[in-house]
């Protein structure tokens, strides 16, 4: 897959360690200037994300900044297509980086750029300071807290995925959710030994069935209230059929045998915005012809046969509530985002 080495891109696979998938942390962005959210809000268009349609965590930020309403302050560009020197950031053509006059073509120029000396993974998602010309942070989980921090517009919505009374719980079930979870699947598909291989799919599937379990009389996974962790949840949920279950060979449920999740997953699939910005036929390419050495002639798979549209009736379960900053719930319209009476 390729790595960086003070600066240059070597033809080199550090991500496997005695047949393991070892994925590295993250190196920029250890901490936040505490006036970076207020400066998302009134500096509009100074910080950008590059995100992968394909990439799930890259995807979670995708959606922050949808319900976030933050389209016009922290514009898009989408990295992808066929991974030469790790993810080209504009289909393979030249990309200007915003607030100069280099061009780019991979995102390892864009690290190069932002530290001429930086040493690891060049990955998605990166939120980019253009004036500054460097990168904040290159860590999903703390671009969905910061997306989540920024103040909200005179006409938007002002809410919280992450109240202070949850912020604990949501922490720890949001550890959870990496671990046995959505790196784990990535643990089964790019395994090299049988036993840990094993050890992946048995973890996954042990947490599917804890979640199945959780969402049985409640909406969301924190009750009635959209959290954090159900944007952390959703874009492993919308690849497990498509990509997980054959490629990552996690096969021995579908994410359409689980009726609770299966219900769950469409119910946030419609949300206002979220469908928008999910393309499977972009996500099963991007792990297909890119993820993985077991499909040398590059067949990608059709699509599995299931209908993200059709009611899911999580509604009969309660309506559904946002936090507001002050952490008390109100009343929402999934479909328009809009606020529902006074509680």
């Amino acid at each position: 897959m390729g790595t960086m080495v003070k600066g240059r891109w070597v033809e080199e696979d550090r991500i496997i360690e005695d047949g393991g998938f070892k994925r590295r942390p993250s190196v920029f962005g250890t901490s936040l200037a505490s006036d970076l959210a207020s400066a998302i809000r009134t500096e509009a268009g100074r910080y950008h994300l590059i995100a992968s349609l394909s990439c799930p965590w890259s995807h979670c930020t995708i959606i922050a900044r949808t319900l976030k309403g933050l389209e016009r302050e922290v514009p898009l560009q989408i990295a992808g297509g066929p991974r030469v020197q790790g993810y080209p950031v504009n289909a393979g053509a030249a990309w200007t980086v915003p607030g100069s006059d280099h061009q780019i073509v991979h995102m390892h120029e864009l690290y190069s750029l932002s530290d001429p000396n930086y040493s690891g993974r060049s990955t998605v998602p990166v939120l980019w300071d253009s004036v500054r010309q460097e990168i904040v942070s290159n860590e999903s989980a703390q671009i969905l807290r910061l997306f989540d921090a920024v103040p909200p517009s005179s006409d938007g919505l002002d809410f919280t995925l992450v109240p202070p009374g949850l912020t604990e719980q949501i922490d720890a079930l949001n550890q959870r959710l990496y671990g046995d979870l959505s790196n784990a699947v990535y643990r089964a598909g790019l395994a090299q030994r049988q036993d840990l291989y094993e050890e992946a799919v048995d973890q996954v599937f042990a947490m599917l069935d804890d979640l199945e379990a959780r969402l049985v009389a409640q909406r969301f996974l924190f009750g009635p209230v959209l959290s954090e962790s159900d944007l952390r949840l959703l874009p492993t949920l919308l690849r497990f059929d498509s990509v997980y279950h054959g490629h990552f060979r996690c096969s021995r449920r579908r994410l359409a045998d689980y009726p609770n999740l299966w219900a769950y997953a469409r119910d946030l699939y419609a949300w206002h915005g979220i469908a928008a910005t999910t393309d499977f036929q972009v996500i099963r390419e991007g792990y297909y012809l890119n993820d993985g050495a077991g499909n040398p002639f590059g067949i990608v798979a059709v699509a599995p046969d299931t209908d993200w549209s059709v009611a899911h009736g999580r509604e009969e379960l309660s309506p559904a509530f946002l936090f507001a900053r002050d952490g008390k719930p109100f009343e929402v319209d999934p479909l328009t985002l809009q606020r529902r009476g006074k509680g």
